[in-house]
């Protein structure tokens, strides 16, 4: 995207692919996203940040890192754009579930599958604005060997020490069909604590 932009920043996907080629020696952002669109005549860009801690948790970038994020973007922005950059706001999730396994397979050694399988589709961290599907759950657990259907996933806020404070409530978020939540705009969901954050049961 860079490269076609003739180095200048001229779509949302530009900005973007330009935070993330920024020197390491300016700091570190793991998700970025622009809110407004750069080709509307409102030249006012909004754009959310988020990094990680030395853990790999998600934080809000410091204020040097986003200062340093819009002088980057100032060497390569169009002229007319100004830029805004803001924290993106971190909702921790977690989610129980329910499955039906064959009987001939073990319990314990089928949900531990489970969660392997579940914590490996689920490493890599969501991006700005990105819903949150229920049906991939159901998906994933469904292809563990030994299962033979997942009867429920049911999401949660966590808060609490440790975690975010959520602005919103799990039936806020949940679309009309129940099949996703979804994130406003400025949004980053997190799965944080893997191992208590999400729970199997089986029937």
């Amino acid at each position: 995207a860079a490269k076609a932009a003739q180095q200048r920043s001229v779509t949302r996907t530009d900005y973007e692919a330009y935070i993330y080629m920024m020197p390491p020696g300016f700091g570190s952002i793991k998700r970025a996203a622009v809110v407004n669109d750069p080709s509307s005549s409102n030249r006012r860009l909004s754009i959310y940040v988020i990094s990680e801690d030395e853990n790999g948790y998600l934080v809000s970038s410091n204020s040097t890192i986003k200062a340093n994020t819009k002088s980057w973007l100032n060497k390569n922005k169009m002229l007319n754009d100004n830029i805004d950059i803001y924290d993106a706001k971190i909702v921790n999730i977690g989610f129980d579930y329910e499955v039906i396994i064959h009987p001939t397979k073990d319990k314990i050694e089928v949900l531990n599958s489970i969660n392997q399988r579940l914590l490996s589709e689920l490493s890599n961290k969501m991006y700005i604005g990105e819903p949150f599907y229920l049906t991939n759950i159901y998906n994933i657990i469904n292809k563990v060997d030994g299962v033979v259907d997942t009867t429920r996933v049911t999401p949660s806020l966590k808060t609490g020490t440790g975690y975010s404070s959520a602005p919103v409530t799990i039936e806020e978020m949940k679309s009309a069909d129940g099949t996703y939540l979804k994130a406003p705009r400025n949004v980053i969901f997190e799965i944080k604590y893997f191992n208590s954050d999400v729970r199997g049961t089986a029937i």
